[in-house]
């Protein structure tokens, strides 16, 4: 994958690397990696779990983890995403989506019962990134404007709503513009869920 350096911050990568030298790997992920992000992404896999993540820049969000777990947000950094220190990482992307395709019904439950906007939002959002990964690849859902080029081919229109989870709008807002397309998207994954015999 051809990463274009200038969108990630030198100094954002040394500081992150300086503070986490005991890390066994390093990962920078999503649309910074090719200009279309506004944040730094980077996901540190470290046994020893820090007791407080640091702050490193105003647009960088740093995750910590100790151990990769199959889900379709590892699978994203580290089939897509750009180690920078330590040693590569492997995850069963089969796995995985088997693994995701296995909580489409309890995340439209979230969506349609949650009062926690954050959670209304992470669920559509999810399934919308599951549904694009499993029809155009890893590499082609990797980010927000990758998976609403994919479902737009599909006639599935991503709501922007939807991009920011940590600052959503309210629950009214992503209910009236999330349903039509929940319903869409649950259609669609639960034929393939099918065909998987799950």
């Amino acid at each position: 994958m051809h990463v274009n350096v200038n969108c990630i911050p030198k100094d954002v990568i040394n500081e992150v690397i300086n503070r986490f030298r005991s890390a066994y790997a390093i990962y920078v992920y999503g649309g910074s990696l090719d200009c279309s992000g506004g944040d730094v992404d980077i996901a540190v896999f470290i046994e020893e779990l820090p007791k407080e993540i640091p702050r490193i820049g105003d647009n960088v969000d740093l995750q910590v983890f100790r151990r990769p777990r199959n889900t379709l947000f590892f699978v994203y950094v580290i089939k897509t995403g750009k180690l920078i220190y330590g040693n590569p990482l492997d995850i069963d992307v089969d796995l995985t989506i088997r693994n995701e395709l296995g909580m489409i019904d309890e995340r439209e439950f979230i969506f349609l019962n949650s009062d926690d906007e954050i959670m209304v939002c992470k669920s559509l959002k999810e399934l919308m990134f599951l549904l694009a990964a499993i029809k155009c690849g890893i590499y082609e859902s990797s980010n927000w404007y990758r998976m609403a080029r994919c479902l737009s081919n599909l006639s599935i229109n991503a709501p922007i709503e939807f991009k920011l989870c940590l600052r959503p709008p309210s629950i009214d807002v992503l209910r009236g513009v999330g349903e039509p397309v929940l319903s869409k998207v649950m259609q669609e994954l639960r034929i393939i869920r099918q065909s998987y015999g799950i």
